[in-house]
Protein backbone atom coordinates (compact mmCIF):
# COMPACT_ATOMS: atom_id res chain seq x y z
CA UNK A 1 0.00 0.00 0.00
CA UNK A 2 1.06 3.51 -0.73
CA UNK A 3 1.97 5.48 2.27
CA UNK A 4 0.48 8.81 3.04
CA UNK A 5 3.48 10.65 1.74
CA UNK A 6 3.07 9.28 -1.78
CA UNK A 7 -0.65 9.96 -1.72
CA UNK A 8 0.02 13.55 -0.78
CA UNK A 9 2.49 13.99 -3.62
CA UNK A 10 0.07 12.41 -6.09
CA UNK A 11 -2.69 14.78 -5.01
CA UNK A 12 -0.37 17.77 -5.34
CA UNK A 13 0.70 16.62 -8.84
CA UNK A 14 -2.91 16.06 -9.90
CA UNK A 15 -3.93 19.53 -8.68
CA UNK A 16 -0.96 21.06 -10.54
CA UNK A 17 -1.91 19.29 -13.77
CA UNK A 18 -5.60 20.29 -13.68
CA UNK A 19 -5.09 23.74 -15.45
CA UNK A 20 -2.67 22.20 -17.96
CA UNK A 21 -5.30 21.68 -20.74
CA UNK A 22 -6.42 25.29 -20.44
CA UNK A 23 -2.83 26.48 -20.46
CA UNK A 24 -2.03 24.34 -23.50
CA UNK A 25 -5.12 25.69 -25.29
CA UNK A 26 -4.13 29.26 -24.36
CA UNK A 27 -0.64 28.69 -25.70
CA UNK A 28 -2.21 27.53 -28.97
CA UNK A 29 -4.75 30.40 -29.27
CA UNK A 30 -4.23 34.07 -30.16
CA UNK A 31 -6.81 36.43 -28.61
CA UNK A 32 -7.51 39.95 -29.92
CA UNK A 33 -9.56 42.33 -27.78
CA UNK A 34 -9.93 45.08 -30.37
CA UNK A 35 -12.71 43.95 -32.67
CA UNK A 36 -16.09 45.33 -33.73
CA UNK A 37 -19.13 43.68 -35.31
CA UNK A 38 -19.88 45.26 -38.67
CA UNK A 39 -21.73 44.77 -41.93
CA UNK A 40 -21.83 46.28 -45.38
CA UNK A 41 -23.90 49.48 -45.47
CA UNK A 42 -25.86 50.09 -48.63
CA UNK A 43 -27.18 53.54 -49.55
CA UNK A 44 -30.37 54.02 -51.53
CA UNK A 45 -30.75 57.22 -53.59
CA UNK A 46 -33.88 58.71 -55.09
CA UNK A 47 -34.40 57.38 -58.64
CA UNK A 48 -36.50 60.43 -59.51
CA UNK A 49 -37.16 63.83 -58.02
CA UNK A 50 -40.44 63.98 -56.17
CA UNK A 51 -42.35 63.92 -52.90
CA UNK A 52 -42.24 61.09 -50.35
CA UNK A 53 -45.78 59.71 -50.32
CA UNK A 54 -45.30 56.49 -48.36
CA UNK A 55 -42.66 55.54 -45.78
CA UNK A 56 -43.01 52.19 -44.00
CA UNK A 57 -39.56 51.75 -42.47
CA UNK A 58 -37.56 53.34 -39.67
CA UNK A 59 -34.04 52.82 -38.29
CA UNK A 60 -33.71 49.40 -36.64
CA UNK A 61 -36.61 47.84 -38.56
CA UNK A 62 -36.92 45.22 -41.26
CA UNK A 63 -38.96 45.74 -44.45
CA UNK A 64 -42.48 44.41 -44.61
CA UNK A 65 -44.35 42.89 -47.50
CA UNK A 66 -44.84 46.20 -49.31
CA UNK A 67 -42.38 48.78 -50.56
CA UNK A 68 -40.18 50.62 -48.11
CA UNK A 69 -40.83 53.97 -49.73
CA UNK A 70 -42.91 55.45 -52.56
CA UNK A 71 -41.93 58.63 -54.39
CA UNK A 72 -44.58 60.55 -56.26
CA UNK A 73 -43.17 63.01 -58.74
CA UNK A 74 -45.92 65.56 -58.26
CA UNK A 75 -43.73 68.63 -58.08
CA UNK A 76 -44.72 71.01 -60.81
CA UNK A 77 -42.32 73.96 -61.23
CA UNK A 78 -45.10 76.36 -62.16
CA UNK A 79 -43.36 79.31 -60.51
CA UNK A 80 -40.19 78.68 -62.51
CA UNK A 81 -42.10 78.22 -65.76
CA UNK A 82 -44.23 81.29 -65.15
CA UNK A 83 -41.13 83.33 -64.33
CA UNK A 84 -39.41 82.13 -67.51
CA UNK A 85 -42.50 82.78 -69.62
CA UNK A 86 -42.86 86.28 -68.16
CA UNK A 87 -39.23 86.98 -68.90
CA UNK A 88 -39.67 85.51 -72.38
CA UNK A 89 -42.63 87.81 -73.09
CA UNK A 90 -40.71 90.79 -71.74
CA UNK A 91 -37.72 89.96 -73.93
CA UNK A 92 -40.07 89.43 -76.86
CA UNK A 93 -41.58 92.89 -76.35
CA UNK A 94 -38.13 94.35 -75.95
CA UNK A 95 -37.02 92.59 -79.11
CA UNK A 96 -40.04 93.98 -80.97
CA UNK A 97 -39.38 97.45 -79.62
CA UNK A 98 -35.77 97.25 -80.76
CA UNK A 99 -36.89 96.04 -84.18
CA UNK A 100 -39.37 98.90 -84.50
CA UNK A 101 -36.77 101.44 -83.41
CA UNK A 102 -34.28 99.93 -85.82
CA UNK A 103 -36.78 100.24 -88.67
CA UNK A 104 -37.36 103.89 -87.81
CA UNK A 105 -33.63 104.53 -87.65
CA UNK A 106 -33.10 102.85 -90.99
CA UNK A 107 -35.94 104.92 -92.51
CA UNK A 108 -34.37 108.10 -91.13
CA UNK A 109 -31.01 106.96 -92.47
CA UNK A 110 -32.49 106.39 -95.92
CA UNK A 111 -34.11 109.82 -95.77
CA UNK A 112 -30.87 111.46 -94.66
CA UNK A 113 -28.88 109.63 -97.30
CA UNK A 114 -31.42 110.72 -99.94
CA UNK A 115 -31.18 114.32 -98.71
CA UNK A 116 -27.42 114.04 -98.64
CA UNK A 117 -27.42 112.73 -102.20
CA UNK A 118 -29.63 115.65 -103.26
CA UNK A 119 -27.30 118.12 -101.57
CA UNK A 120 -24.34 116.49 -103.21
CA UNK A 121 -26.00 116.56 -106.63
CA UNK A 122 -26.86 120.24 -106.19
CA UNK A 123 -23.31 121.06 -105.11
CA UNK A 124 -21.86 119.09 -108.00
CA UNK A 125 -24.19 120.96 -110.35
CA UNK A 126 -23.22 124.32 -108.83
CA UNK A 127 -19.56 123.46 -109.08
CA UNK A 128 -20.00 122.37 -112.71
CA UNK A 129 -21.78 125.60 -113.54
CA UNK A 130 -19.12 127.64 -111.74
CA UNK A 131 -16.40 125.85 -113.74
CA UNK A 132 -18.31 126.49 -116.98
CA UNK A 133 -18.65 130.19 -116.13
CA UNK A 134 -14.96 130.40 -115.27
CA UNK A 135 -14.03 128.68 -118.51
CA UNK A 136 -16.16 131.18 -120.49
CA UNK A 137 -14.67 134.06 -118.56
CA UNK A 138 -11.22 132.57 -119.08
CA UNK A 139 -11.82 132.53 -122.87
CA UNK A 140 -12.82 136.21 -122.85
CA UNK A 141 -9.94 137.21 -120.63
CA UNK A 142 -7.52 135.23 -122.78
CA UNK A 143 -8.75 137.09 -125.85
CA UNK A 144 -8.52 140.43 -124.01
CA UNK A 145 -4.98 139.58 -122.87
CA UNK A 146 -4.04 138.67 -126.42
CA UNK A 147 -5.49 141.92 -127.74
CA UNK A 148 -3.71 143.96 -125.02
CA UNK A 149 -0.46 142.17 -125.83
CA UNK A 150 -0.77 142.95 -129.52
CA UNK A 151 -1.56 146.63 -128.84
CA UNK A 152 1.42 146.76 -126.47
CA UNK A 153 3.71 145.28 -129.08
CA UNK A 154 2.54 147.80 -131.76
CA UNK A 155 2.88 150.78 -129.42
CA UNK A 156 6.46 150.10 -128.36
CA UNK A 157 8.03 151.22 -131.73
CA UNK A 158 5.71 154.24 -131.93
CA UNK A 159 6.85 155.40 -128.52
CA UNK A 160 10.42 155.44 -129.74
CA UNK A 161 9.45 157.65 -132.73
CA UNK A 162 7.37 159.90 -130.51
CA UNK A 163 4.19 159.09 -132.41
CA UNK A 164 2.59 157.84 -129.17
CA UNK A 165 3.06 159.73 -125.96
CA UNK A 166 4.46 158.15 -122.85
CA UNK A 167 1.17 158.59 -121.06
CA UNK A 168 -0.65 156.60 -123.74
CA UNK A 169 2.02 153.91 -123.53
CA UNK A 170 1.58 153.68 -119.74
CA UNK A 171 -2.17 153.27 -120.13
CA UNK A 172 -1.69 150.47 -122.69
CA UNK A 173 0.84 148.75 -120.39
CA UNK A 174 -1.62 149.00 -117.49
CA UNK A 175 -4.39 147.42 -119.57
CA UNK A 176 -2.05 144.57 -120.48
CA UNK A 177 -1.09 143.94 -116.83
CA UNK A 178 -4.74 144.07 -115.76
CA UNK A 179 -5.79 141.59 -118.45
CA UNK A 180 -2.94 139.28 -117.40
CA UNK A 181 -3.91 139.47 -113.71
CA UNK A 182 -7.59 138.79 -114.40
CA UNK A 183 -6.70 135.71 -116.45
CA UNK A 184 -4.46 134.38 -113.63
CA UNK A 185 -7.23 134.94 -111.06
CA UNK A 186 -9.72 133.07 -113.22
CA UNK A 187 -7.32 130.14 -113.59
CA UNK A 188 -6.75 130.00 -109.82
CA UNK A 189 -10.50 130.06 -109.14
CA UNK A 190 -10.96 127.28 -111.68
CA UNK A 191 -8.25 125.19 -109.97
CA UNK A 192 -9.87 125.81 -106.59
CA UNK A 193 -13.28 124.65 -107.78
CA UNK A 194 -11.72 121.57 -109.39
CA UNK A 195 -10.08 120.74 -106.08
CA UNK A 196 -13.42 121.12 -104.29
CA UNK A 197 -15.09 118.83 -106.80
CA UNK A 198 -12.42 116.19 -106.17
CA UNK A 199 -13.00 116.50 -102.42
CA UNK A 200 -16.73 116.13 -103.00
CA UNK A 201 -16.17 112.89 -104.91
CA UNK A 202 -14.37 111.58 -101.81
CA UNK A 203 -17.22 112.73 -99.50
CA UNK A 204 -15.03 115.43 -98.00
CA UNK A 205 -16.89 118.65 -97.49
CA UNK A 206 -14.93 121.79 -96.67
CA UNK A 207 -16.32 124.08 -94.01
CA UNK A 208 -17.02 126.67 -96.66
CA UNK A 209 -19.76 124.42 -98.06
CA UNK A 210 -23.37 124.64 -96.93
CA UNK A 211 -23.98 123.95 -93.22
CA UNK A 212 -26.97 121.82 -94.23
CA UNK A 213 -24.72 119.30 -95.96
CA UNK A 214 -22.43 118.99 -92.96
CA UNK A 215 -25.40 118.59 -90.60
CA UNK A 216 -26.85 115.86 -92.79
CA UNK A 217 -23.50 114.11 -92.90
CA UNK A 218 -23.19 114.22 -89.09
CA UNK A 219 -26.75 112.95 -88.80
CA UNK A 220 -25.95 110.03 -91.10
CA UNK A 221 -22.87 109.14 -89.02
CA UNK A 222 -24.90 109.22 -85.78
CA UNK A 223 -27.70 107.15 -87.30
CA UNK A 224 -25.23 104.53 -88.52
CA UNK A 225 -23.74 104.24 -85.01
CA UNK A 226 -27.20 103.94 -83.45
CA UNK A 227 -28.23 101.31 -86.01
CA UNK A 228 -25.09 99.29 -85.23
CA UNK A 229 -25.85 99.49 -81.49
CA UNK A 230 -29.48 98.47 -82.01
CA UNK A 231 -28.46 95.51 -84.17
CA UNK A 232 -26.08 94.38 -81.43
CA UNK A 233 -28.81 94.67 -78.80
CA UNK A 234 -31.27 92.84 -81.04
CA UNK A 235 -28.72 90.05 -81.48
CA UNK A 236 -28.33 89.54 -77.73
CA UNK A 237 -32.07 89.83 -77.19
CA UNK A 238 -32.55 87.10 -79.78
CA UNK A 239 -30.04 84.88 -77.96
CA UNK A 240 -31.95 85.40 -74.68
CA UNK A 241 -35.22 84.58 -76.41
CA UNK A 242 -33.82 81.37 -77.88
CA UNK A 243 -32.32 80.32 -74.53
CA UNK A 244 -35.55 80.93 -72.62
CA UNK A 245 -37.56 79.15 -75.31
CA UNK A 246 -35.37 76.04 -74.95
CA UNK A 247 -35.71 76.11 -71.14
CA UNK A 248 -39.48 76.55 -71.30
CA UNK A 249 -39.79 73.72 -73.81
CA UNK A 250 -37.70 71.41 -71.61
CA UNK A 251 -39.75 72.25 -68.51
CA UNK A 252 -43.01 71.72 -70.40
CA UNK A 253 -41.80 68.34 -71.59
CA UNK A 254 -40.70 67.49 -68.06
CA UNK A 255 -44.15 68.37 -66.73
CA UNK A 256 -45.67 65.77 -69.02
CA UNK A 257 -43.78 63.08 -67.07
CA UNK A 258 -44.66 64.43 -63.65
CA UNK A 259 -47.20 61.66 -63.08
CA UNK A 260 -44.40 59.08 -62.75
CA UNK A 261 -43.86 57.28 -59.44
CA UNK A 262 -40.94 55.35 -57.99
CA UNK A 263 -41.24 52.41 -55.60
CA UNK A 264 -38.21 51.66 -53.43
CA UNK A 265 -37.84 48.05 -52.29
CA UNK A 266 -35.04 46.68 -50.09
CA UNK A 267 -34.03 43.01 -49.60
CA UNK A 268 -35.80 40.84 -47.03
CA UNK A 269 -32.52 40.40 -45.14
CA UNK A 270 -32.07 44.16 -44.77
CA UNK A 271 -32.10 46.07 -41.50
CA UNK A 272 -32.77 49.77 -41.94
CA UNK A 273 -29.73 51.65 -40.71
CA UNK A 274 -30.80 55.24 -41.31
CA UNK A 275 -33.68 57.14 -42.95
CA UNK A 276 -32.98 60.60 -44.36
CA UNK A 277 -36.49 61.56 -45.42
CA UNK A 278 -40.00 61.84 -44.03
CA UNK A 279 -43.47 61.78 -45.54
CA UNK A 280 -44.18 64.90 -47.58
CA UNK A 281 -40.51 65.78 -48.00
CA UNK A 282 -39.30 66.77 -51.45
CA UNK A 283 -36.15 65.14 -52.80
CA UNK A 284 -34.15 65.49 -55.98
CA UNK A 285 -32.92 62.70 -58.16
CA UNK A 286 -29.75 61.23 -56.65
CA UNK A 287 -30.43 62.38 -53.06
CA UNK A 288 -29.83 59.73 -50.41
CA UNK A 289 -33.14 58.60 -48.91
CA UNK A 290 -32.12 55.68 -46.67
CA UNK A 291 -29.38 53.17 -45.91
CA UNK A 292 -29.49 49.58 -44.68
CA UNK A 293 -27.28 46.67 -43.65
CA UNK A 294 -27.56 43.06 -44.74
CA UNK A 295 -28.00 40.93 -41.62
CA UNK A 296 -27.21 37.77 -43.58
CA UNK A 297 -23.62 39.00 -44.03
CA UNK A 298 -22.51 39.98 -40.55
CA UNK A 299 -18.77 40.37 -40.05
CA UNK A 300 -16.25 41.27 -37.38
CA UNK A 301 -13.59 43.87 -38.04
CA UNK A 302 -10.44 42.89 -36.10
CA UNK A 303 -7.48 45.22 -35.65
CA UNK A 304 -4.26 43.19 -35.62
CA UNK A 305 -0.56 44.00 -35.71
CA UNK A 306 1.15 43.52 -39.06
CA UNK A 307 3.54 40.98 -37.53
CA UNK A 308 0.64 38.74 -36.47
CA UNK A 309 -1.27 39.25 -39.73
CA UNK A 310 1.54 37.32 -41.41
CA UNK A 311 0.29 34.21 -39.57
CA UNK A 312 -3.31 34.48 -40.84
CA UNK A 313 -4.75 33.65 -44.24
CA UNK A 314 -8.31 33.84 -45.60
CA UNK A 315 -10.19 30.71 -44.52
CA UNK A 316 -8.61 30.66 -41.05
CA UNK A 317 -11.19 29.70 -38.37
CA UNK A 318 -11.98 32.13 -35.58
CA UNK A 319 -14.21 32.37 -32.55
CA UNK A 320 -15.95 35.61 -31.61
CA UNK A 321 -17.35 36.62 -28.25
CA UNK A 322 -19.14 39.92 -27.77
CA UNK A 323 -18.30 41.99 -24.72
CA UNK A 324 -20.90 41.25 -22.05
CA UNK A 325 -21.72 37.83 -23.51
CA UNK A 326 -20.43 34.39 -22.57
CA UNK A 327 -21.41 32.83 -25.89
CA UNK A 328 -18.91 32.14 -28.67
CA UNK A 329 -19.73 32.58 -32.35
CA UNK A 330 -17.80 30.68 -34.98
CA UNK A 331 -16.45 32.57 -37.95
CA UNK A 332 -14.06 32.43 -40.89
CA UNK A 333 -11.47 34.93 -42.03
CA UNK A 334 -12.47 36.36 -45.44
CA UNK A 335 -10.07 39.28 -45.83
CA UNK A 336 -6.61 40.22 -44.54
CA UNK A 337 -5.19 43.72 -45.13
CA UNK A 338 -2.01 45.33 -43.85
CA UNK A 339 -1.87 48.64 -41.99
CA UNK A 340 -1.00 50.60 -45.13
CA UNK A 341 -3.99 49.39 -47.15
CA UNK A 342 -6.80 51.77 -48.06
CA UNK A 343 -9.86 50.62 -46.12
CA UNK A 344 -13.26 51.59 -47.55
CA UNK A 345 -14.76 52.83 -44.27
CA UNK A 346 -17.75 54.36 -46.08
CA UNK A 347 -18.81 50.87 -47.20
CA UNK A 348 -19.17 49.54 -43.65
CA UNK A 349 -21.62 50.45 -40.92
CA UNK A 350 -19.00 50.20 -38.15
CA UNK A 351 -15.26 49.80 -37.68
CA UNK A 352 -12.47 49.68 -35.11
CA UNK A 353 -11.83 53.15 -33.70
CA UNK A 354 -8.59 52.84 -31.69
CA UNK A 355 -5.99 51.56 -34.14
CA UNK A 356 -2.26 51.94 -33.92
CA UNK A 357 -0.16 52.85 -36.94
CA UNK A 358 0.89 49.20 -37.39
CA UNK A 359 -2.55 47.68 -37.03
CA UNK A 360 -3.94 45.96 -40.10
CA UNK A 361 -7.50 44.74 -40.67
CA UNK A 362 -8.76 41.18 -40.52
CA UNK A 363 -12.36 40.65 -41.57
CA UNK A 364 -14.13 37.63 -40.11
CA UNK A 365 -17.50 36.53 -41.46
CA UNK A 366 -19.91 35.12 -38.90
CA UNK A 367 -23.22 33.28 -39.26
CA UNK A 368 -25.26 33.46 -36.08
CA UNK A 369 -29.08 33.27 -36.29
CA UNK A 370 -29.47 34.65 -32.79
CA UNK A 371 -27.45 37.75 -33.58
CA UNK A 372 -29.19 38.16 -36.95
CA UNK A 373 -32.54 38.15 -35.16
CA UNK A 374 -31.58 40.97 -32.79
CA UNK A 375 -32.96 43.58 -35.21
CA UNK A 376 -33.81 46.28 -32.67
CA UNK A 377 -30.12 46.46 -31.73
CA UNK A 378 -29.04 46.39 -35.39
CA UNK A 379 -27.91 42.75 -35.13
CA UNK A 380 -25.04 43.76 -32.85
CA UNK A 381 -23.38 45.97 -35.48
CA UNK A 382 -21.07 48.37 -33.68
CA UNK A 383 -20.56 46.18 -30.58
CA UNK A 384 -17.01 45.42 -29.51
CA UNK A 385 -15.84 41.83 -29.25
CA UNK A 386 -13.03 39.39 -28.56
CA UNK A 387 -11.60 37.38 -31.44
CA UNK A 388 -9.76 34.08 -30.90
CA UNK A 389 -7.62 32.50 -33.62
CA UNK A 390 -6.61 28.89 -33.00
CA UNK A 391 -3.27 27.53 -34.11
CA UNK A 392 -1.47 30.80 -33.37
CA UNK A 393 0.09 30.38 -29.95
CA UNK A 394 2.82 32.25 -28.15
CA UNK A 395 5.50 30.16 -29.83
CA UNK A 396 4.12 31.06 -33.26
CA UNK A 397 3.79 34.73 -32.36
CA UNK A 398 7.26 35.26 -30.98
CA UNK A 399 9.30 32.51 -32.63
CA UNK A 400 7.27 31.81 -35.77
CA UNK A 401 9.91 33.37 -38.02
CA UNK A 402 12.60 31.02 -36.69
CA UNK A 403 10.31 27.98 -36.59
CA UNK A 404 9.33 28.50 -40.23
Amino acid sequence: MLNKKWVTWLLILLIALLPLPAIVQYLQTFIVRNAVVTAYRFEVTAPIGGVVETLTVSPGSIPGAGPALVLGNRRVPLAEIESLEARYLENQRYHGFLGKELSELEARLDESQSLFSSYRTMIQKDLGQAIAILKARQAGETARLKEASQIRMRVIPLVQTSVVTQEENDRIEADFREAQALLNVTRLEQDQIEYRRQMLEQNLFPSSFSDGVLQVQNRINNLEMKIFDFKRRIHFAGINLATDAVKIHALREDMEHRSAKAVVVVPDTAVIWDVDVRIGMEVSKGDRILSYIDRSQLMVDVAMDDATIALILPGHPARIRLFGSNRFINGTVISVLGSGAQWPDHSFAAGVKGKSVRDGRVLVQIDDPQLQGDVKRFCGVGRTAYAEFEGIGLLEQYFGTFLR
